[in-house]
This record gives C-alpha cells, structure tokens and sequence, in this order.
C-alpha cells in the first residue's frame, strides 16, 4: 500500500479521496490510512466530513472547499502544499471532482509542481451503471443538466441520440421537470433511476422514461438521483439537419396544403426523427416551445 511521504518532502501531496456514498464501510482501507496522515483535509461539507472521519476515530485539522471557495482560498491551500504539507481533498460523498468541487483546486495544485495522487473508491456514475444491466463496452457521462429550460432541452435532446450509454445527475427538485422533458424526446426508451445508492432508503427504478417520470411526478422526490438512459438505437441522422432548415421544411409543406400529420411523417421518413420529435417540429411553427403539451398524437 503507498502511504502518504514524509514532512521532509520538498512539496506536499495532494490527495484526492473518495468516500462513501452512503455505507461507511464503502470506504476503503488506503482512504482511512491516508486520511490519519494528511496535515489537512480539504472538505466540502466540514459537518459531513468530520461525521464520517469520527466514525473511524480520525482526528484532523479540517478546512471548508466547495463551489463557492474563490482562488484565494485555493491559493492558501495550495501554498500549504508547496511548504511540504499534505492535504486531503473530499467532496460530500464520492469521488471529488466527478460534478463535484475540486478540478480547480487539482489544476492549481499541477500548475505549481505539486503530486496529485487519487485514492479511489465510490462512484455514483459507475455504481448505477453497474446495476443498469446495460451490455456495453463504455458509456457516457453527462454530469447535472443545464438549468436553464432552452438549454436543458437541447442538452436531453443531445444525449438522447447518443449510440452509447448515457449516466448522468439530477437533483431532487428538478428530476421530475427533466424526466418530463426527456419523455417528450424518447418516451418509450429505457431508463434506470438511481436514489440513494447504497443508503437505507436505496431505490433502482426501471423502465421506459415516460413510465417512470409519471411515477415521479406523483411523488416528492427526495435524494441525490443518478440517471442511466439506454443508447439509442441507431445514430440520430436528424441531428445533422439544423432546426432552421425542419423549420423551412415545415414551413413550405403547410403552406402547400398538407397537414400538420401528413408534414411530420415526411418530417419523420427525411430526417429519421422520431414520430414524436417530428411532430413537436409542426407543432413549434404556430405554437411556442412552453406551451406543447407534454404528450402528442404520437409517440415514440
């Protein structure tokens, strides 16, 4: 096992360690050596961390790093680095700088000289995959969606065509808006629903997403929630057509006569949309985007 250098060391290491998810018996015997030893630990939450290093009778000098840390704290920290210290990074739960904070604070940490070694361990993107039952040979990982409605409707839009396996987050006041959103693009593929991995109240839904965002939306969810959404089908040719040219399209089907059907089917057949998508595309030329409705005459 490597353990962390001597104080004697020109420059200090810093260690980024990932922590259980929720079991503390998760955490991995180099994890719990490596954090007796650090001159520092470098938490996201202070409370959660230092529940979690009582728990294995670990006593440290401990400092708050998050989102919100600006580069002076992330200069300090670093100089406690270059001085020779040795400083533990660790993000709620997890492995740090996987959609969590700590890429800045490593890219720092490279640019003046110092070791980064990573003590690996939980996952939440590869735990839900691993019970995805998902025969893949890799896969995506997205990370949170974006918040703002247009842009997360083009980021679902994006992964949903994707040919591989797509894992990503969402918190629990925004999976069911996302769950809708990605049922309007592909509802009848299939999708697992991750919440709680590995605490008491672990849950692993799955099913097709229309299925599973109507569940949710009964429901107040509660948890962090990791998502794994089948590969598509086959590569969405549609995506190398821009939404100005189907609109164009559109555009000179209905002025010719056809209907809003008629123009989404051959929408449909030239572009290799799914009937549903192709039909939201009729249906955007007369009706703005916030106010489809969260079903059509179609489905996928």
């Amino acid at each position: 096992m490597n353990s962390p250098s001597s104080k004697s060391a020109p420059t200090g290491i810093l260690y980024v360690v990932a922590t259980p998810l929720g079991n503390l018996q998760d955490i991995s015997q180099r994890a719990i050596e490596v954090l007796k030893q650090v001159d520092l630990v470098a938490a996201e939450d202070t409370r959660r961390s230092r529940q979690l290093l009582s728990h294995f009778g670990i006593r440290a000098q401990m400092e708050s790093y998050h989102d919100d840390s600006g580069v002076a704290k992330i200069q300090r920290i670093v100089a406690q680095l270059v001085a020779g210290k040795r400083v533990a990074l660790l993000s709620d739960s997890g492995t740090p700088a996987v959609s969590d904070p700590g890429a800045e604070l490593v890219r720092h940490a490279l640019d003046r000289g110092v070791k980064v070694v990573p003590i690996p361990g939980p996952s939440a993107v590869t735990t839900a995959f691993s019970a995805a039952g998902i025969s893949a040979s890799g896969f995506l990982f997205a990370g949170y969606p974006p918040r703002k409605a247009s842009e997360k409707r083009q980021f679902l839009e994006q992964i949903a065509a994707h040919s591989c396996p797509v894992v990503l987050y969402e918190a629990p006041h925004r999976v069911a808006d996302t769950l809708q959103l990605l049922a309007r693009i592909c509802p009848q593929r299939q999708i697992v629903l991750a919440r709680e991995l590995t605490k008491l109240y672990e849950e692993i839904r799955r099913g097709p997403v229309a299925e599973i965002a109507q569940a949710i939306s009964g429901e107040e969810p509660r948890g962090e929630f990791t998502l794994v959404l089948n590969p598509a089908s086959q590569p969405a040719l549609s995506r190398q057509v821009s939404e100005e040219n189907i609109q164009e399209a559109v555009a000179a089907m209905l002025e010719a006569g056809l209907s809003h059907r008629d123009a989404a089917r051959i929408i449909e057949l030239l572009t290799e949309l799914s009937r549903n998508e192709a039909y939201q595309s009729v249906q955007r030329l007369d009706t703005p985007e916030t106010d489809l409705p969260g079903t059509t005459e179609a489905s996928d």
